[in-house]
C-alpha cells in the first residue's frame, strides 16, 4: 500500500499528465494505471495537492546539473593541464603510465591541485577547524574565517567553531560579528568560558565596558584559575571606572583619562614642557587656586582654558595676526603659518574630516583649542604630532626662546 508521500508524488505526476493529454489514449491509460496503483483520484483527493509543479522543478534541476557539468568539465581540463605541466617537469619520470605507481603519483598530484583550487575540499569539520587555527597563528585572519565558516557548515551545532570564528572577527575589528558568534556559541554551550571571554573582548572594543565586565566575570567564574581571564576582567573594570569618572566629572573639566599613555612620549613631553614655561599658564594656575580657595569648588576649566587665546591683533573673527616673516605669535611660542598649511594638506589630516575640523579650530583660535579634544586617544596622538610641527624652530633656538641648543627639532612622522 502506497504511503502518503508516494500518493502525493503520484498525484503530481497524474496532474502533470492531464495537462499533456490532448485526447491521447496512451496518456489516458497511463493516468488510469497510476491512479489505480496508488489509490488516488486527482478530481477528488485534493488534499494530496501540495502545489508541486513538475515542469519548473525539472527545469531548475536541469540548470543546476548543466552548471555543475560545465564546472566539472572546466575543472577536469585544468587538472589535465596541471598534470601535463608536471609531466614536462619530470614528476612522472621512472614510472610507466598506467601502472599502479603512476596512478599513485597521479592521485597525489590531483589532491595538490584540488587543495590549491579549493582549500576546503575533502576536509572534515575538525580538519577545517585545525586549518583555521593554523591561519590564526599565521595572522591570516580572513582565511581563518573561511575555514571556520566551512567547519560550521559541516557541524552547525559546534560551539567551538563559532567561538574560534569570533576570535578571527575580533582580530579583523569586526566586533559586531564577533559578538554575534560568541553569543551563538553560548547558546550551544552556556558554560563555555572561552566564549564568554571572546564576548567580553568584542564588547570591550565596542566601548560596552559594563557588558564586557559581566562577560569576563562569568568567564572567571567558570574558569577561576585562568589568569588571562582575570587580567582581562581587571582591565575592563579599570576602563569602566575611568569612563564613569569622566561621565561624572564636574562641568568644564576636560577628560584627561587618556593622557597617561602620552606621558611616555618624548614629543608630548617636549610640548608640555614648553607649555608650562609660559607666563600665561602660570596665571591660569594662580586663577585656578584662587577660585578653589574662594568658592571651595572646582572652577570652570573650559572657561579658564579659553583665556589662552592668540594675542590681540588678529583678523576679524578671531584669526591670529601674521607677522611679515610668516610667523604667528602665540602664548606658547611662534607658529610658522606655512606649517599650518602643510599639516592641513597632509594625507593624515586632509583625509580625515575630524582632523580637518580641529586644524580649522586651531588656526582660528590658537593651540589652546587642542585641549578640547584631550579625551580622544586618536586625536591626542595626532595633536602631539601637530603641536611638535607647529612649534618647530630652526636649529639654534627652542620654541619661544633664544637658547643655544643645536639639536634639530622633532620631525612629524
Amino acid at each position: 500500500m502506497a504511503d502518503n508521500v508516494d500518493k502525493r508524488i503520484a498525484y503530481a505526476v497524474v496532474s502533470w499528465l492531464k495537462t499533456k493529454q490532448a485526447d491521447d489514449e496512451g496518456l489516458e491509460v497511463a493516468m488510469q494505471c497510476i491512479s489505480e496503483s496508488f489509490g488516488i483520484n486527482v478530481d477528488k483527493d485534493t488534499s494530496l495537492d501540495i502545489g508541486l509543479q513538475l515542469t519548473p522543478l525539472f527545469k531548475e534541476q536541469m540548470a543546476k546539473t548543466q552548471s555543475s557539468g560545465d564546472n566539472s568539465d572546466a575543472s577536469e581540463a585544468k587538472l589535465q593541464e596541471f598534470i601535463s605541466i608536471l609531466k614536462n617537469k619530470g614528476y612522472f619520470n621512472g614510472v610507466q603510465e598506467g601502472s599502479p605507481q603512476y596512478w599513485e603519483k597521479y592521485e597525489t598530484a590531483k589532491r595538490k591541485f584540488q587543495q590549491r583550487n579549493d582549500p576546503y575540499a575533502g576536509l572534515s569539520a575538525e580538519q577545517l577547524k585545525a586549518q583555521g587555527n593554523n591561519k590564526m597563528v599565521q595572522h591570516q585572519y580572513k582565511e581563518a574565517v573561511g575555514f571556520y565558516s566551512k567547519a560550521i557548515e559541516c557541524e552547525p551545532t559546534n560551539a567551538i567553531f563559532y567561538c574560534n570564528r569570533a576570535a578571527a572577527y575580533t582580530h579583523l575589528k569586526e566586533y559586531a560579528k564577533a559578538v554575534e558568534d560568541s553569543e551563538r556559541s553560548l547558546t550551544l554551550d552556556s558554560n563555555y568560558s572561552k566564549a564568554y571571554s571572546r564576548l567580553g573582548t568584542a564588547l570591550f572594543y565596542q566601548d560596552h565596558y559594563q557588558k564586557a565586565v559581566d562577560a569576563y566575570a562569568r568567564a572567571v567564574e567558570l574558569d577561576p584559575d585562568n589568569e588571562v581571564y582575570k587580567a582581562d576582567l581587571k582591565s575592563a573594570e579599570a576602563k569602566l571606572a575611568s569612563a564613569e569618572q569622566a561621565k561624572n566629572a564636574p562641568a568644564g573639566m576636560p577628560d584627561f583619562s587618556q593622557l597617561g599613555s602620552f606621558m611616555q612620549n618624548p614629543e608630548f613631553l617636549n610640548m608640555a614642557n614648553s607649555f608650562l614655561q609660559q607666563p600665561q599658564f602660570a596665571n591660569m594656575v594662580s586663577s585656578f587656586a584662587q577660585n578653589m580657595k574662594a568658592n571651595n569648588q572646582m572652577p570652570d576649566l573650559a572657561q579658564m582654558f579659553s583665556s589662552l587665546q592668540m594675542p590681540e591683533g588678529g583678523a576679524e573673527g578671531g584669526a591670529p595676526a601674521v607677522g611679515p616673516d610668516g610667523e604667528i605669535p602665540t602664548p606658547f611660542g611662534n607658529i610658522n603659518q606655512s606649517h599650518i598649511e602643510e599639516l592641513r594638506n597632509s594625507p593624515e589630516i586632509r583625509d580625515n574630516p575630524k582632523f580637518q575640523a580641529i586644524m580649522e579650530d586651531v588656526k582660528a583660535s590658537g593651540p589652546a583649542a587642542m585641549l578640547k579634544y584631550a579625551s580622544d586617544p586618536e586625536v591626542m596622538s595626532t595633536i602631539t604630532k601637530v603641536a611638535t610641527k607647529l612649534f618647530q624652530q630652526p636649529p639654534g633656538g627652542a620654541p619661544g626662546g633664544g637658547g643655544d641648543d643645536d639639536t634639530p627639532p622633532p620631525q612629524l612622522t
